[in-house]
């Protein structure tokens, strides 16, 4: 996604637009599509923008989460950040830790699912194993 792209989103979320908040959109941007966290970001940006901090590079993330151009998710106790907005699931190598998007199906896994009733909302689908690269090694 181009930067304008994540600009917009945060302008029409009535978020003002900042050098820190152009850093981290520049990051994002360069790393798309991908998986990251905050500490990740704030260590690669902190040299160029000393005077930011992790909780200024968290809040800066959860305002692309609430614009609706990062989607978030736990992994191990870490919250790991995302620019694929679309339902997929999540797969975490436990030996490299690397994470992939996998497509799924979203209407065939709810028509799956037993749901008593209940009306979901939102659904998350993390799987966890042993990757390719992991495998052939």
């Amino acid at each position: 996604m181009e930067r304008e792209f994540y600009v917009d989103s945060l302008r029409k979320s009535s978020f003002k637009i900042t050098p820190q908040r152009l850093t981290v959109i520049d990051y994002v941007r360069d790393h798309s599509p991908g998986h990251f966290t905050a500490e990740k970001i704030f260590n690669a940006i902190k040299e160029d923008e000393p005077t930011i901090t992790l909780a200024t590079v968290y809040n800066i993330l959860k305002a692309l989460q609430s614009a609706g151009t990062l989607k978030s998710l736990e992994l191990n106790g870490t919250t790991w950040f995302e620019t694929n907005t679309r339902f997929h699931a999540n797969f975490l190598c436990t030996v490299c830790g690397n994470i992939y998007d996998m497509d799924i199906d979203e209407d065939s896994l709810l028509r799956s699912i037993d749901v008593d009733g209940n009306m979901i909302e939102q659904a998350s689908v993390i799987l966890k194993g042993v990757c390719r690269e992991c495998r052939r090694k």
